[in-house]
Formats: structure tokens, sequence, C-alpha cells
């Protein structure tokens, strides 16, 4: 169950402005914490290089009271790159976003891509 009120005096403290942004992720945390059924909800943050995405999915993460991943995905070309090879595959090795949950020590960390 998600606190609301502590989501949102995270984003106040973090973030300036960007009211419409910060009161959809707010409507997202209330609808996601009420549905429970057990899928992971995806939150796709949109805009230009500068405007507050990281740091509003850093500000989501510890309004969530989870780990928090950045993976980048500049340069992959290969979606093995991604999800990783079959175990059977020589030299096989976990895809990014398994490594980037081993990082964070968590199994459901909030990861932005």
């Amino acid at each position: 169950h998600h606190d609301i009120t502590h989501a949102r005096d995270i984003l106040e403290r973090e973030h300036h402005g960007l009211k419409k942004v910060k009161k959809r992720i707010l409507e997202f945390l209330a609808v996601s914490s009420l549905k429970r059924d057990g899928r992971s909800p995806i939150l796709c943050l949109v805009g230009p290089p500068g405007v507050g995405k990281t740091s509003l999915g850093r500000s989501v993460a510890e309004a969530l009271g989870r780990k928090y991943q950045r993976l980048s995905l500049g340069g992959v070309r290969d979606e093995a790159a991604i999800r990783g090879h079959r175990r059977t595959y020589i030299g096989a090795m976990p895809g990014k976003f398994i490594q980037s949950m081993k990082r964070a020590e968590s199994r459901n960390p909030v990861v932005i891509l």
C-alpha cells in the first residue's frame, strides 16, 4: 500500500513546478495501489533531456520504498543484451535487466530505461 501523502511530500520536496506531472504520478501510484493485481505497472515519462525524468524516477522509487536503477540502452542493438541468452548458450550472460536487479540487490527495483 503506497502512502500517497508521503509520495506527494517527496515529489514536492525534490521537484519545483511540474504540477501536472506530479499530479499524474500521484494518480498513477494511487490507482496501482488499489489494483494490486500482481503485475508490475509501467509509467512512461517522455521529454527532452534535462526536464527531470530521471530524478522523477528516483523520487518514485523513494516514495515506494524501493531501490532505484538506471539502465542505459544507448547503442544496444541486440535484444539478448537486454533479455539475456538461454542458459544452454555457451558464454551465456544474464541480460541488462537481471544485472540491474543484482546491482540493486532487489527483485523489484524501480528501473529507468
